[in-house]
């Protein structure tokens, strides 16, 4: 259900930008959607587990038999003949066809079919895995993107409002000049207030811009003529987190956790299949073949002649032992030692990964503690930072402080704002970190 939703978003998505339609506005589980249907990685980690389950399949193919058929013509230079007295015979025809299918079947391999067998087995296990840990990632990086174009829109939303005070203070400065309450430079004192801070309005259009084109390269939009903008408010993202729980899920769900484990069982399959190189190999043939007949006294073929045509049934059994990999400097025994080291060495990194995965939990759940503690201060600080600014403008307004004074107060309340949209923003990064650590898109 949910692919199909995703294909007919891309299809409508498309089809309204081949259309030149207005703006397409996605929702952030409409851009995941999106995203995933258009993803080229995820495409190629797709055909991927699909080649490794084709080497599965070839690998299995050892266990059902081998079966092939060949027809053979060979011209005799000359054709061969004895002479017994005055009469000449001969003893073969110069263009015989001959007919055989042969049949083989391996019987037993003492382990080496099983081995590969289960070696292509845990490729295919590796290469799903790679899928759905880019699949999670592609949903991550998108949830990223989004909330850094929030945020940026918070921004530019924030300093266009205080762009609006600063003009205000302006036009009250102008009526105050008019009425001949303050001297020009407090009107030219706010005018180039005004003026110095569209620079950080341009600023912060521009920065939406390179937000949008974050976003529309993570989706993988191509079309030039596609415009888009994305829907939602910057708030911070409400999970519960347990951190038994989050330690469990880490080290069951990591990736790199998870990829490891999987190279170690791929590493103990191919010692399992190495060791089992060694040992012989039983199989089974039967072959049937029927040559052309051809006429001893004329040297003629008979191809038409039934019974002209001799068949011979072959049939038995062959056993191979490889002596050599039994030797100490075979390049078998040498392999079975090397994949032991392999598998060693992988335990011991192991170790030092996981323990690296425990310190990054606890200091990610750490990491969003103290933005929530500084999201409850932020808002608290912009509450007070409003109340000192309409205070300040009433103020100013009865002229009782000068424009420094409501310009200290627009630029406390814009820090506090900016502060505060920071401050969630960062909250729900450190919330996208703990999810790439337990190794999932949501909580």
């Amino acid at each position: 259900m949910k692919r199909l939703a995703a294909t007919v978003l891309a299809a409508v998505v498309l089809a309204a930008a081949a259309a030149g339609a207005e703006t397409y506005r996605f929702t952030l589980e409409q851009a995941i959607a999106y995203g995933l249907q258009n993803s080229a990685s995820i495409k190629s980690k797709a055909l991927a587990l699909e080649a490794a389950k084709q080497d599965l399949a070839a690998a299995r193919s050892g266990y059902y038999p081998s079966i092939s058929a060949s027809l053979t013509y060979s011209h005799l230079f000359p054709q061969p003949t004895q002479e017994v007295g005055p009469v000449t015979y001969y003893l073969a025809a110069t263009d015989p066809l001959s007919l055989s299918a042969n049949l083989s079947q391996t019987l037993y391999t003492f382990g080496k079919l099983k081995a590969g067998v289960k070696l292509a087995e845990e490729g295919v296990a590796q290469a799903g895995l790679d899928l759905a840990e880019e699949t999670r990632k592609t949903v991550v990086l998108i949830k990223r993107a989004y909330y850094a174009y929030l945020l940026a829109t918070e921004v530019l939303a924030i300093n266009e409002q205080t762009l609006g005070r600063k003009q205000d203070a302006l036009e009250v400065a102008q009526k105050r000049y008019e009425a001949g309450l303050v001297a020009d430079y407090e009107v030219l004192r706010a005018e180039s207030d005004l003026e110095s801070y569209r620079a950080t309005v341009i600023s912060s259009r521009n920065a939406v811009r390179i937000a949008l084109l974050n976003v529309r390269n993570t989706l993988g939009i191509k079309e030039e003529e596609f415009s888009f903008e994305l829907l939602g408010a910057l708030e911070p993202l409400q999970v519960k987190l347990e951190r038994k729980g989050l330690l469990e899920l880490a080290l069951a769900r990591k990736y790199e956790l998870l990829s490891f484990r999987k190279g170690m069982d791929i590493v103990a399959a191919q010692e399992r299949l190495n060791r089992s190189l060694n040992k012989p190999t039983l199989a089974g043939f039967v072959s049937y073949q029927l040559a052309s007949g051809f006429d001893a006294a004329t040297g003629a073929n008979e191809y038409f002649s039934a019974d002209a045509w001799d068949g011979s049934l072959t049939a038995g059994l062959s056993l191979s032992v490889p002596v050599s990999a039994y030797l100490p400097w075979s390049k078998e025994s040498a392999a079975i030692r090397k994949s032991a080291l392999q598998l060693e060495n992988l335990r011991l990194q192991y170790q030092s990964l996981e323990s690296g995965v425990r310190i990054a939990v606890e200091s990610g759940l750490l990491k969003v503690a103290e933005q929530e503690a500084k999201i409850a201060s932020g808002r608290k600080s912009v509450e007070l930072a409003q109340r000192l600014y309409e205070s300040a403008e009433q103020q100013y307004l009865g002229g009782y402080i000068s424009s420094i004074d409501l310009k200290d107060a627009q630029l406390g309340l814009n820090g506090a704002q900016l502060a505060y949209a920071q401050a969630i923003f960062e909250h729900n990064q450190n919330i996208l970190e703990l999810m790439d650590l337990a190794g999932v898109a949501e909580f």
